[in-house]
């Protein structure tokens, strides 16, 4: 395994410190531009297997899907993915933001806002999960230049700091909670945030965050990764897919099958679970 002395990229004090006090930040020049291509390819041809049979307009899909195509851990499912899922420079990222040892995965997704999908509401990505407050980082990776008018992500500076919220129904099965106007913020105003390709923007899991329409002719491609703190235990039962694979109890580590360390780097890449998710949306339970 990678020593810590040995980050294939490292940060400067001022870039740790700046996700500290926003929580959330750029980093540039994460991939150079044939490397970005060649896990472009594999992310966009993983999507697209995955939604072949789906031949529904985007005024067709529910409000949930009208935000973005949403297929998850696809490292599971292509060899083609996998090496940016556990890329050694994310990783080696992820640790230095959460100033700890050794890191696992969580999740990868791609998120895939269609043209004209709609803005994805604010929310915090943490309290979707029974893991209470254990450092968490998201990679946001765009495999295209994204602005404002073409689906681009905007945080709320500092809001990691209040700690869990009130949840956000994304899916709209119920009104999503207003979570900006939520008084532990303080009236903060998001800070919207232009990313090229090659660049990576990183954000805690209790930072308030939110996308933007697309209003462009092409679709918004971006692929994630989450990153958790290893050595934490489960804090609540309500059913989430990584952890009831794993067989993972309340009060156990979270660690076992599909919840790999990817920091230090591993001798070889985790081989993908046997028992998988669905293709698409979010992942409850045991799929196709």
């Amino acid at each position: 395994m990678t020593a810590e002395s040995t980050y294939p990229l490292v940060l400067a004090p001022e870039t740790i410190q700046t996700f500290r006090d926003k929580g959330y930040v750029l980093t540039e020049n994460v991939f150079e531009t044939l490397e970005l291509a060649r896990h472009a390819t594999g992310v966009d041809r993983e999507v697209a297997n995955r939604t072949s049979t789906d031949k529904r307009n985007i005024h067709e899909k529910s409000v949930y899907e009208q935000s973005f195509v949403q297929c998850m851990r696809l490292w599971e499912t292509s060899s083609d993915v996998r090496p940016l899922t556990f890329h050694a420079g994310l990783a080696g990222i992820a640790a230095q933001l959460l100033g700890v040892s050794s890191v696992r995965l969580w999740q990868d997704q791609a998120l895939y806002k269609e043209p004209g999908g709609r803005e994805t509401d604010a929310h915090q990505d943490q309290t979707f999960w029974p893991i209470g407050e254990v450092p968490l980082v998201s990679a946001w990776v765009p495999f295209d230049a994204i602005q404002k008018s073409n689906g681009a992500m905007s945080y709320v500076p500092g809001s990691h700091k209040a700690g869990p919220l009130r949840p956000v129904d994304i899916t709209h099965s119920t009104e999503p909670y207003n979570i900006l106007a939520d008084p532990a913020l303080n009236g903060l105003s998001p800070e919207w945030v232009s990313v090229d390709p090659g660049s990576v923007v990183w954000h805690s899991g209790f930072t308030v965050h939110q996308a933007a329409a697309n209003e462009s002719d092409g679709a918004r491609r971006v692929f994630t990764v989450v990153y958790f703190a290893d050595g934490f235990r489960r804090t609540k039962n309500w059913p989430v897919f990584p952890l009831d694979r794993a067989r993972v109890s309340v009060g156990e580590l979270m660690r076992g099958e599909g919840l790999p360390v990817v920091w230090p780097v591993p001798d070889q890449l985790p081989e993908p679970p046997g028992l998988l998710g669905q293709s698409t949306g979010p992942q409850h339970v045991a799929g196709q």
